[in-house]
Formats: structure tokens, C-alpha cells, sequence
């Protein structure tokens, strides 16, 4: 049997209205398949070293004459990368020609004298990090260059040839 709208009294007509009119409402509002919800949080950490990387440009001179009565001139750059904020101290050691504190270059068993300096004057002699004679500085996350100037002295009684050393860099952090 079929439901039938009574026209006569309005009552089922306006039933009829009023429940299309509640579903249609209650349609448009959102329901929640959630009936609770639960949060966490947790801590995200991470720790940053110090650290130091260092390089140098080679430390040319040129030809040297003996017989000049000037001293001859280079220039090298050391260029140290350390972490912003670390403390650091540049060092160089006598090379691996030396005799003591004295830096030599070598050609065979000849002997040709240089010194390395902080200033372009040639008063400060660039040494050792342990000594008070490296470069001390403080890291910017960036290369820090320094400029380091060798002279050889005039007038050393050497024989002809190419004469080299090494140098190491050291970068104490």
C-alpha cells in the first residue's frame, strides 16, 4: 500500500515539506567520522661541529739574481673556511729544507734562504700555530683570506737552477 498525501486538510502536504526540508539541511552540514582525536609532539635537534678547512696559492718568486741589491718579493694567499663562530689560529711550519727557524730553499744540496712574513713590510715572520707568530682569527662560515709575503735576501752566493720547497698549513680550531 502507498502512503498518500491528503490534500483536504493540508496537515500531510506540509509534514511532507517540513521532512524534505530538514534532510536538506541536515545534508549540508558536515559530520564527523571522528568522534576524538589525540596529539603528540616530538623535538627535532641536530648539533654543529666546528670545523675548518684551509687552502694556499703557491708562493712564486721568480727568478732570483743573485748580484741585485734588493731583496726579492712574493706573495701567496692562504685562504682558511671555518664554521661561524669557531676560533682558529693559522700556522706555518720552516719547511722541508730547514735548518732550525731558517727556511731554505733546496737544488740538489745547494741552499737558497727565504722567510716568510705576516706583513708586507717583512717585520712579522708567519710561524708555527703553537708559537705567537701564526693568525688567529674567528670562522664566518665563508673564506677568510690572508695575504703572507716571502722575500729572499739579496746577494746569496747560490748556484744556478730551480730551487722549491713545501710549506705546511696548519689550522688549529
Amino acid at each position: 500500500m502507498r502512503p498518500s498525501f491528503r490534500h483536504s486538510t493540508g496537515r500531510s502536504l506540509a509534514y511532507a515539506k517540513a521532512l524534505a526540508l530538514g534532510l536538506s539541511l541536515w545534508s549540508a552540514v558536515p559530520v564527523s567520522v571522528h568522534s576524538a582525536s589525540a596529539t603528540a609532539t616530538f623535538n627535532v635537534t641536530a648539533t654543529v661541529a666546528n670545523s675548518c678547512s684551509v687552502s694556499a696559492t703557491d708562493l712564486g718568486f721568480g727568478v732570483y739574481d743573485p748580484a741585485s741589491a734588493v731583496d726579492k718579493t712574493g706573495v701567496s694567499t692562504i685562504t682558511v673556511t671555518c664554521t661561524l663562530g669557531t676560533i682558529y689560529n693559522l700556522g706555518l711550519d720552516n719547511g722541508t729544507n730547514a735548518s732550525g727557524s731558517t727556511r731554505r730553499m733546496g737544488n740538489g744540496a745547494t741552499r737558497l734562504t727565504y722567510q716568510i712574513y705576516k706583513d708586507v713590510g717583512a717585520t712579522t715572520i708567519l710561524g708555527s700555530v703553537a708559537g705567537a707568530l701564526g693568525i688567529a682569527g674567528i670562522g664566518t662560515g665563508v673564506g677568510i683570506p690572508s695575504v703572507i709575503f716571502g722575500v729572499i735576501p739579496k746577494t746569496q752566493n747560490v748556484n744556478a737552477g730551480a730551487y722549491s720547497d713545501q710549506i705546511t698549513v696548519t689550522v688549529d680550531y
